[in-house]
Parts: structure tokens; C-alpha cells; sequence
């Protein structure tokens, strides 16, 4: 069993059932102080072992992946009964990547960025939520949706797994089932655990 595959299936099927969880996911970092920090994500594509994030070099998390911290990713299908956690090496994408990319995200979340590059960075304090809003009307007023680019901090991460566990809650029983894939030698080795 290829657990990358079933990611996608579990995936496929949550969006048919417009289970709110579809496109996120959950990303734990630990620091080199051992202090565990978690933040939710829009988990942008699953490749053949590896998942894409996009975030901002501004953002704390950025710096913890530039300094080698240790990730893991949970993804969690409520319409499934799915957990996935995902483990490994992470590696920032190519710039024409991140920028052909980022043309598609939300208007919205474009503006962020921009805020990111020349307002304050982000997790940064601000005095009121109004001081944040205006700043957004500001550069909606100088920067049209069609001309936008995408700012020189935005980055992403492909995150490539090297051990996925999957918990699977759909048993009548209550005793659920749980199994753990090491990728080995290109293969994908199951292991089963007491869940």
C-alpha cells in the first residue's frame, strides 16, 4: 500500500463531501530549544512523496525551517476518519515555482503578502485590526489585482516524506487501525501499531 496514494483518495473524497479539512493542513515545528509551535496551512499539492506549502519568509516558521527544525504534518479528514502524520526533509521550491503559483492564490491572501514585504512582518504586533485593514486599502489603491506579482519573501517548502502513520477511525469496534510506512529504499514498508 502506497500511503501517499491513499492521502490523495482520502483527499478526493473529503472535497466531494465538502469536508472543510480538504485543502489544509496542520504544520508542527519544533525550535533547537525543543519549544513546539502549530499553525494551519493550505496544503497546496501532494506529489509522488512530498507535500507543498507556501509561507512567508517573514514568518517565524520560515525561520525555523532555515535554521533545520524538525516538522511534522498532520492531515485530518473529519468525512474520512483519516489521520495522517508525515515526517522528513524539507526543501524551499524553485522562485518561478512559488511565483507561478502564487498568481493563483486568493486576492486577498495576495495583499498579505504584500503587507508582509512592506508593512510589518508576519506574527508581528499591531496597535488595532483597523491599522492592518487600512494599510490593505492602501495597497489596494496602488496595486491592482491584475498587475500584481508576487513579493521577493514569498517562498514554499516541499516537505518530502520519509514516515507517514495512518490512523483510521472507521471501525465499528472502536479499536481502530493504525499503521506506520517508512519509505525504503523507494519503497514504502508498512508497519502495523497498537493504535
Amino acid at each position: 500500500m502506497n500511503p501517499v496514494e491513499q492521502i490523495k483518495h482520502s483527499r478526493t473524497e473529503a472535497r466531494k463531501l465538502r469536508d472543510p479539512n480538504a485543502d489544509i493542513c496542520f504544520l508542527a515545528l519544533a525550535d533547537n530549544d525543543g519549544r513546539a509551535s502549530i499553525r494551519t496551512l493550505v496544503l497546496r499539492d501532494i506529489g509522488e512523496i512530498d507535500f507543498t506549502i507556501f509561507i512567508n519568509q517573514t514568518s517565524p516558521k520560515w525561520k525555523l525551517f532555515s535554521a533545520g527544525a524538525d516538522y511534522e504534518l498532520l492531515i485530518w479528514y473529519p468525512s474520512q476518519q483519516h489521520q495522517f502524520r508525515i515526517r522528513g526533509t524539507a526543501a524551499p521550491l524553485d522562485a518561478n515555482t512559488v511565483g507561478q503559483n502564487w498568481l493563483r492564490r486568493p486576492q486577498g491572501s495576495k495583499y498579505l503578502d504584500y503587507i508582509y514585504e512592506d508593512f510589518q512582518p508576519q506574527s508581528s504586533e499591531l496597535a488595532s485590526r483597523e491599522q492592518l485593514t487600512a494599510e490593505v486599502q492602501r495597497l489596494k489603491e496602488v496595486h491592482k489585482g491584475q498587475d500584481m506579482q508576487a513579493p521577493s519573501k514569498v517562498a514554499g517548502m516541499k516537505l518530502i516524506a520519509d514516515q507517514i502513520e495512518l490512523l483510521d477511525l472507521n471501525h465499528e469496534d472502536r479499536i481502530h487501525s493504525r499503521r506506520r510506512f517508512n519509505f525504503v529504499n523507494n519503497d514504502w514498508q508498512m508497519t502495523e501499531l497498537v493504535p
